[in-house]
């Protein structure tokens, strides 16, 4: 390299150091930083993130009942009727986990569901402020209601 050229650049640096900018070079660490760093994916520590399962079958003709199992559990059916809640997975932000998941399996008259259930910082900043995100079972299918997405029935044979 030319020694023109790099005492050129040596100043410049030391100017830039001397002002107080920061200049982050050839990097994305700003681009990172900016996005990643935003107040909904801060998650406080030793914050309980809940998964909630809630049964919205109401005015069916022969109830709106509906089992479910999810793989975190001991696998035991759970039964419920319209109306009732089910924390289906909770985890606790400690500073060492980042995420968890579990996958469930529902039934009910209108077929079956397959699902997912991750819990990550993400899944947190749609949850905020309460940390309760929710999973409602409808006539369509399994809706999931921070991420507006819906798992449709698969009828049974």
């Amino acid at each position: 390299m030319n020694p023109k050229t790099l005492v050129t650049n040596l100043l410049i640096l030391l100017l830039v150091q001397t002002s107080n900018l920061s200049v982050v070079v050839n990097s994305l660490e700003a681009y990172h930083q900016q996005y990643y760093h935003r107040s909904e994916f801060r998650v406080p520590p030793n914050s309980v993130v809940r998964i909630v399962i809630s049964n919205d079958l109401f005015g069916l003709k022969n109830n709106g009942n509906a089992g479910f199992v999810c793989t975190n559990g001991n696998g035991v059916w759970r039964k419920s009727k319209p109306g009732d809640r089910y924390v289906v997975a909770q985890f606790k932000y400690d500073g060492k986990r980042r995420q968890a998941s579990t996958h469930c399996h529902l039934r009910s008259r209108f077929g079956f569901v397959n699902f997912p259930v991750n819990i990550n910082p993400d899944t947190s900043a749609y949850c905020y402020p309460s940390y309760v995100c929710g999973y409602s079972v409808r006539k369509d299918g399994v809706y999931y209601k921070p991420e507006m997405k819906l798992y449709p029935w698969t009828r049974q044979k």
